[in-house]
């Protein structure tokens, strides 16, 4: 699994600038679930691991780093809530290491057998053209997890019940892929989250990078190149219950409301992550 990480940290590295989000096409078949057209975002950002420089804040350690003639970025985090509102909770949504059995699915693949478009197609928090059928290959016949992450371009996969879940409460922040595991009766999904939001906390997180013009990728000036102990601000979220963060891409974040449910389901293979001040 480590050099499974490795390789998609790598990868994240190399990523080219994407263009603007096509429009949403139905999926083929008219496989279930069905979800509504998600809105288009912007294109999603790459990571690398660099040495942190820590400050201080009160109660909780933050480091803000801010490559040489990068911009800031300036939190919009309202100042006060009123007495007795409690902000919405969000949660990373990743595989659990710790899940006996656990399998590792490799990238979704054509009938060609080959990835398809690159291995972050599915990660980059906007909606993709269906791609036609897709599989998964399975030599060792092991049983899947309810939730698992394919791959380099850790693409979410899961099992039907867990699709009908996003289904049922995120349909306009979700598109559902169907993808044939081998020896699998039941088609599984891809979850691919088609928001994009620019939310992520600065001020809170553990520690933070940015791109700089120094670092001879221009397209990626004032973007994350790494952040340790994400947090966001809930209050630019709005109404999604599922996306990616902007800058962030790599993390998969749910509201509270899908946790639970995904919880009172039994999903195995599922792991959990606050992402919001669990102080206030």
């Amino acid at each position: 699994m480590f050099r499974r990480l490795t390789n998609a940290l790598r990868r994240l590295w190399l990523r080219p600038s994407e263009s603007s989000p096509p429009d949403r096409q139905s999926l083929p078949g008219g496989t279930e679930p069905t979800v509504a057209s998600p809105r288009r975002s912007r294109a999603s950002v790459a990571e690398e691991a660099s040495p942190p420089v820590r400050t201080s804040r009160p109660r909780r350690p933050a480091v803000r780093i801010v490559a040489h003639g990068a911009a800031p970025h300036v939190s919009n985090r309202k100042t006060s809530r009123r007495a007795g509102v409690t902000p919405p909770r969000f949660y990373d949504l990743h595989d659990d290491f710790r899940a006996p059995g656990r399998w590792e699915p490799g990238d979704p693949l054509d009938l060609e057998d080959k990835v398809v478009g690159d291995v972050w197609m599915f990660t980059a928090g906007r909606p993709v053209d269906p791609p036609g059928p897709l599989h998964i290959p399975n030599e060792q016949r092991a049983a899947p997890l309810d939730f698992s992450l394919a791959g380099a371009g850790l693409t979410p996969v899961v099992h039907p019940r867990v699709a009908a879940v996003f289904a049922r409460l995120a349909p306009e922040d979700v598109q559902l892929i169907p993808v044939h595991i081998e020896g699998q009766p039941e088609p599984y999904f891809l979850v691919v989250a088609t928001r994009l939001i620019r939310c992520v906390d600065e001020a809170a997180c553990l520690e933070i990078h940015r791109y700089g013009p120094g670092d001879g990728i221009p397209a990626r000036v004032g973007q994350y190149r790494s952040v340790r102990g994400l947090r966001i601000d809930p209050d630019q979220v709005g109404r999604a219950r599922v996306f990616r963060p902007w800058g962030w891409p790599v993390t998969l974040v749910v509201s509270e409301v899908v946790k639970e449910a995904l919880e009172k389901e039994g999903v195995t293979g599922a792991r959990f992550t606050p992402v919001t001040d669990t102080r206030h």
